[in-house]
């Protein structure tokens, strides 16, 4: 028996085989990934990306906190966690670097000026720093494994969630071209895909151009009529031929 906690917090035993799995971020993909990027050199050094240097400070140090934020958050379940603090190392120097190449300074100037987090304070209206702009510096790294189930316990409104994933089929619906009801034959969807995708060049023909003036893939239709469409019997059909118009 181990002691573990669950999403909650509460702690209790359970039984344990000695065997567990263990979930590690990519350090060597990310690595390589911030060097295809621009951010490091191969051996991991971190260099100015020269394409963000023509953008105003806050916008830079927005792009780096998006990145900083997005492979910490992705990752935020992984065994070893901790070890990203070197992807936010570098990412954290590289916009040090970049902003020192935008201002023709140094990195120790950018960091004097800004501070080791590197804060940007943006002016307002009438001239006066009215809100900041920072760098996204993580100092927790402590291991939470349940981190993406956060939400776990949090209220679902079931009747909500069918009335958002049902179906639009309509085979309940009557046949459009002959009105025959659902509930006294069979009800079947005639289907064409790409209706939109028809331009002069390439006009429907047949029982499609009754589809591309409905503007819609699929109609209900009872089984004969449904074979007339693919027998051609309905070609020369109207729209204003059909029983009823589906919506």
């Amino acid at each position: 028996m181990v002691l573990t906690t669950n999403w909650t917090g509460k702690r209790f035993k359970k039984r344990s085989t000695g065997w567990e799995t263990i979930m590690h971020a990519p350090l060597p993909k990310l690595m390589k990934r911030l060097q295809e990027k621009g951010f490091c050199t191969g051996e991991g050094s971190p260099v100015a990306k020269r394409g963000w240097s023509v953008l105003d400070l806050d916008q830079i140090v927005r792009l780096y906190s998006s990145i900083n934020r997005g492979i910490q958050n992705y990752y935020r379940f992984a065994d070893n966690w901790s070890r990203l603090t070197r992807i936010q190392y570098i990412l954290q120097y590289s916009l040090a670097h970049t902003l020192a190449l935008k201002l023709k300074c140094s990195i120790q100037k950018v960091f004097s000026r800004f501070g080791r987090d590197v804060c940007i304070a943006l002016k307002g209206h009438d001239g006066k720093p009215d809100r900041q702009v920072r760098y996204s510096v993580n100092r927790d790294w402590s291991t939470k494994r349940e981190a993406f189930q956060a939400e776990r316990g949090a209220i679902i409104d079931v009747l909500q969630t069918a009335i958002h994933m049902r179906t639009r089929s309509k085979l309940g619906k009557p046949c459009c071209i002959c009105g025959e009801a659902g509930k006294t034959r069979q009800i079947e969807m005639h289907h064409v895909r790409h209706v939109r995708k028809w331009s002069g060049k390439r006009e429907p023909t047949g029982f499609n151009r009754i589809l591309r003036q409905l503007n819609r893939k699929q109609i209900p239709t009872c089984p004969e009529c449904h074979r007339k469409i693919h027998q051609g019997t309905y070609d020369g059909l109207k729209l204003a031929d059909l029983a009823y118009l589906p919506v």
